[in-house]
C-alpha cells in the first residue's frame, strides 16, 4: 500500500492546485471550480477522479439546484488523513491532531518548564503512544509541523527527535510565524492580503503575512516589534538595550513594575506574599479599578501601542490579532493598547484597522498553525 505521504507527494501540480483549492474552499461544486481553477473540463474531471481515487478528496453530498440536478459538493476527507502540529513555548508544550479540514481531534498541553534535552526524551514517545491510543496508523500521518521560540540548534534537535519516531515530513518555525499561517489561511485572516499575529507573553512574539508573503526578519527572530526601540532613555532589556517595548510590556516587567510600585510605599491590602503576586493579579486588581495596578497597566499598553502604531504603519496590516497570556487576562491593556496605537497611525479615515483579540483558534493558534505549515508546504513541492 502507498502511505499518505508518498499519495500526496505524487499528485501533480494541477491536483495539488485543487486540492488546496478544496481544502480551503470546500464543500464546492464542479462549477465553482471550474471557475477558481480555470481548467478544461476534462482536465479537472481527471483531476476529481485522481483525488477521489485516493481517497484524498470525497464527494460529501449534493448543493441546491438551480433547477436541473442537484450539483455534487466535493470536500477533503476529514478520516483518513492527519496533521500534528506542536507549539513549544518557554512554559508550556501544546501539542494537537487534526483532520485534513484543520479540525482538532485531540490536543493535549504540558505546562511547566521544559529544555530541549527534556522534550527530546519524551515528546517523541508520547507521539508514539497518541497515534496509537487514536488509532491512526503512521502511514496516514501527513507530516509534523513544530512552532517553537528556541534557537535554531534547538529546532534540529526538535526535529531530528521525531524523525527517528516517525518517518514524515518535519517542518520548524517560529510558533509567531505558524499562528500567522493559520490564521492567514484558515482563521480570521482568511481572504485578507496583510495580517499580523502578536502574542503578549512572557516575550513579545510576532509574526507577519504581507500581500499573501510570510514576512522573515534579520535572524528568522520574532521579537522584531519587542525590541522596537520606543524610549532611548527608557528600562533597560535583556537584550542590551534601552526602551524596549518588551521592557515595558511583557508579563514580567508589568508584575515587577507593580511590585516596585508598592515598594515604594503605596499601601494595598493583599492576602498573600508581595513576591508572590503574579501578572494575573495585577491583570485583575487593575480590572478592580485598583489605582496602583490600573497604572501600571495603562503605561504598559501606552508604550506597546507606540510600538504596535510603528509596526502597523511599517506593514500595512489590515488585521492585527492580539493574542497570549497579557490580551487574555487584561481588557484594559488590549482597550488601551488599540486605541493609543489607531491615534498614533495618522492613518486616512478610508483605510480601515481591524483588531481581534485571541484570534479564531484562541490559545491553541500557534499548535494549529503548525498544522497548517505542514500542508501548506507539502502542497508548494
Amino acid at each position: 500500500m502507498i502511505n499518505t505521504v508518498n499519495k500526496v507527494y505524487l499528485l501533480d501540480k494541477r491536483e495539488k492546485h485543487l486540492l488546496d483549492i478544496i481544502q480551503k474552499n470546500g464543500p464546492i461544486t464542479k462549477g465553482k471550480l471550474l471557475d477558481m481553477t480555470k481548467m478544461k473540463l476534462s482536465t479537472l474531471n481527471r483531476s476529481i477522479k485522481s483525488l477521489l481515487d485516493e481517497k484524498i478528496i470525497v464527494e460529501t453530498a449534493t448543493g441546491e439546484s438551480n433547477g436541473g440536478r442537484r450539483p455534487i459538493l466535493y470536500d477533503v476527507n476529514p478520516n483518513d488523513f492527519y496533521i500534528i502540529g506542536l507549539d513549544i513555548s518557554r512554559t508550556y508544550v501544546q501539542v494537537v491532531v487534526t483532520n485534513l479540514k484543520i479540525q482538532i481531534v485531540h490536543e493535549k498541553t504540558f505546562k511547566g518548564f521544559y529544555n530541549v534535552n527534556d522534550l527530546v526524551e519524551t515528546i517523541p514517545d508520547y507521539i508514539e503512544n497518541l497515534i496509537s491510543k487514536l488509532k491512526i496508523d503512521k502511514y496516514m500521518i501527513i507530516g509534523i509541523g513544530i512552532g517553537v521560540f528556541d534557537t535554531v540548534e534547538n529546532r534540529d534537535s526538535y526535529k531530528n527527535m521525531l524523525k527517528e519516531k516517525i518517518d514524515v515530513p518535519i517542518f520548524v518555525d517560529n510558533g509567531a510565524n505558524t499562528a500567522v499561517i493559520g490564521e492567514y489561511y484558515f482563521g480570521f485572516g482568511k481572504h485578507k492580503s496583510n495580517i499580523s499575529y502578536i502574542n503578549c507573553g512572557v516575550g513579545i512574539r510576532t509574526g507577519v503575512i504581507s500581500s499573501g508573503v510570510l514576512i522573515r526578519t534579520i535572524n528568522n527572530s520574532e521579537d522584531a516589534l519587542g525590541h522596537m526601540i520606543v524610549d532611548i532613555d527608557g528600562e533597560p532589556c535583556w537584550c542590551g538595550n534601552y526602551g524596549c517595548v518588551e521592557s515595558y510590556a511583557s508579563i514580567e516587567k508589568i508584575r515587577q513594575k507593580f511590585i516596585s510600585e508598592i515598594k515604594k510605599g503605596r499601601r494595598i491590602h493583599l492576602n498573600e506574599d508581595l513576591e508572590a503576586i503574579g501578572y494575573i493579579d495585577v491583570c485583575n486588581l487593575a480590572e478592580d479599578k485598583n489605582k496602583i495596578a490600573v497604572n501600571v497597566i495603562v503605561d504598559a499598553a501606552i508604550y506597546f501601542g507606540t510600538g504596535l502604531a510603528n509596526y502597523i504603519k511599517l506593514f500595512n496590516s489590515q488585521l492585527i490579532i492580539l493574542s497570549g497570556p497579557l490580551i487574555k487576562y487584561s481588557p484594559l491593556f488590549y482597550r488601551i493598547c488599540t486605541e493609543v496605537a489607531l491615534k498614533k497611525c495618522h492613518i486616512d479615515k478610508d483605510i480601515k484597522i481591524e483588531f481581534n483579540r485571541g484570534g479564531y483558534f484562541g490559545n491553541k493558534s500557534m499548535a494549529v498553525g503548525a498544522a497548517v505549515m505542514v500542508i501548506q508546504e507539502i502542497l508548494k513541492l
